[in-house]
């Protein structure tokens, strides 16, 4: 059970919180970035040479929240394009398909991440009898809050690979 004070969630808190500070305003990024590069699907798409509707699809399947503009125009951050790696290995060269991923996001102890009451625990969809990830509900307790499941600490520990591996006890073979 992970909980706060243990090194690793105060680590996980500790670069939420330094992602959540980063402090000069840009009107083109969205307002938790300063600094970070933003990248267009197009980008994206070449870098990884994958088409931009395969983009598209790993966000409807829920393997993947990007950052959206006020235009509604998608970006993706460096991290972002480390993930869409990690999940074309597990793909292609692993032979994972998205249900196999989606299950193993789903084991992320989003209740024990952030602290969540008990009646919150109950009372989400994303539970311990889920095979989707938290952040791929519409009616969760933290949405129904508001909170922005791209800069929530669940999600932004998918975007580090080697603490994903370590959360799920899980060999991502994204190496």
């Amino acid at each position: 059970m992970l909980t706060v004070g243990t090194p690793f969630v105060n680590t996980v808190f500790q670069n939420t919180e330094n992602l959540l500070k980063l402090s000069a305003h840009n009107p083109d990024q969205p307002d938790c970035l300063s600094d970070e590069e933003l990248f267009t699907p197009r980008d994206v798409s070449q870098m990884l040479n994958l088409s931009v509707e395969s983009l598209r699809l790993y966000e409807r399947e829920g393997l993947l929240v990007p950052y959206k503009l006020s235009s509604g125009h998608r970006r993706y951050t460096q991290g972002d394009v480390d993930w869409l790696a990690c999940i074309q290995k597990q793909i292609h060269e692993h032979k994972l398909n998205f249900a196999g991923i989606r299950y193993l996001l789903s084991m992320l102890p989003c209740y024990e991440m952030k602290p969540c009451c008990l009646e919150d625990k109950e009372n989400c969809p994303a539970g311990s009898k889920s095979c989707r990830p938290c952040w791929d509900f519409e009616n969760t307790p933290c949405r129904a809050r508001g909170e922005d499941c791209r800069t929530c600490v669940v999600y932004q520990q998918v975007l580090n690979v080697d603490n994903l591996k370590n959360i799920l006890s899980v060999k991502f073979k994204c190496d």
